[in-house]
């Protein structure tokens, strides 16, 4: 084992790995998340972003540099950061958007949005294997990437050297760099779940109440978020009408995107001349979400909620007609 060198070489390694444009005395941008807007189905391009530009060229050397190169810039912090700053923009747009979503719901969205295999779709989207730099013994990216040998370590590597892209456009333009990098992953992640995304806006349109934008001001009104299941109770149920979930099957289903298995319910009604009245059917990746999908489905039609809200407002009316005749008859 070889001596630790002295303090003064530890001081001279250190500055030389500074020189190279690393973020170890770079002021970071603070994010202004009012910056990340909601997505929206019209801001769903069919073509690939322009990349955007690093104008500080040390820092475009460690982009591209594996750690493994043993000397000179590298990318490994630079993947740290840009790692913390794609979770966060991430969550932000999610936020924006999926106003109606579950927490849990949430993190799936944008698990898929920050997963490796995601960032290394777009390494190569990009076409950066032409500038990555590795060690001798791994040998070159593009012929890796066409002879698929060490799939999963060198998609993780894309996916690092994606990540450190991104810490360095914001660092080498701390006015315009955060900006310039929302509105890019914006547009990129727009086109994997364009679906996702429109799904949204209809339940959104249909369901307005509980959205929140970051551009609100603190101290707001803070409108409560009803759920679908809270509206459809509201709508049908008084003491004696039941409204049921119940697990139903769904041929063992998977999400595709995230390959994970899809549960559905159904809501029926116990209740104003029905038993067992099939009302909707939801499916997703958990089942509370599920139940909230069947209640949302419910909610949808208009026929049926006129007609059992009627009969809900016409027993309200007349147990309250009764109360008042009681009361009055009491104080003669």
């Amino acid at each position: 084992m070889s001596k630790r060198p002295s303090s003064s070489a530890d001081e001279d390694q250190g500055q030389r790995k500074r020189h190279h444009g690393e973020p170890s005395s770079r002021s970071l941008p603070i994010p202004d998340l009012s910056t990340a807007t909601p997505w929206s189905s019209s801001d769903i391009s069919s073509e690939l972003p322009p990349l955007p530009q690093i104008s500080n060229p040390e820092l475009e050397l460690s982009v591209f540099s594996h750690p493994g190169i043993g000397h000179g810039p590298n990318y490994e912090r630079l993947e740290w950061l840009g790692d913390a700053y794609i979770e966060m923009i991430a969550t932000a747009l999610i936020f924006q958007t999926f106003g109606l979503a579950s927490p849990g719901r949430s993190s799936q969205v944008r698990e898929q949005l920050v997963r490796n295999i995601t960032l290394a779709g777009y390494f190569r989207q990009y076409k950066m294997e032409k500038r990555a730099r590795l060690p001798t013994d791994m040998g070159n990216m593009e012929e890796l990437i066409l002879s698929k040998t060490k799939e999963k370590e060198i998609t993780k590597i894309q996916g690092d050297i994606f990540e450190a892209f991104v810490a360095a456009v914001i660092l080498s333009d701390p006015v315009n760099g955060l900006p310039t990098v929302i509105s890019w992953l914006k547009s990129l992640w727009g086109r994997t779940i364009k679906d996702q995304i429109k799904q949204a806006e209809k339940a959104n349109k249909s369901a307005p109440l509980g959205r929140w934008n970051m551009s609100m001001a603190p101290g707001g009104t803070g409108v409560k978020d009803v759920t679908p299941k809270e509206r459809l109770a509201q709508i049908l149920v008084v003491k004696g009408i039941h409204l049921r979930y119940e697990d139903m099957p769904n041929k063992d289903k998977k999400d595709k995107n995230l390959g994970l298995p899809l549960y559905s319910v159904g809501v029926y009604l116990d209740g104003w001349g029905e038993k067992d009245k099939y009302l909707g059917v939801g499916t997703a990746l958990k089942k509370k979400e599920a139940g909230q999908k069947a209640a949302e489905m419910a909610l949808q039609n208009k026929k049926l909620m006129t007609l059992y809200g009627d009969k809900k407002r016409a027993f309200v009316e007349t147990q309250k007609a009764l109360e008042e005749a009681k009361g009055n008859q009491v104080s003669k």
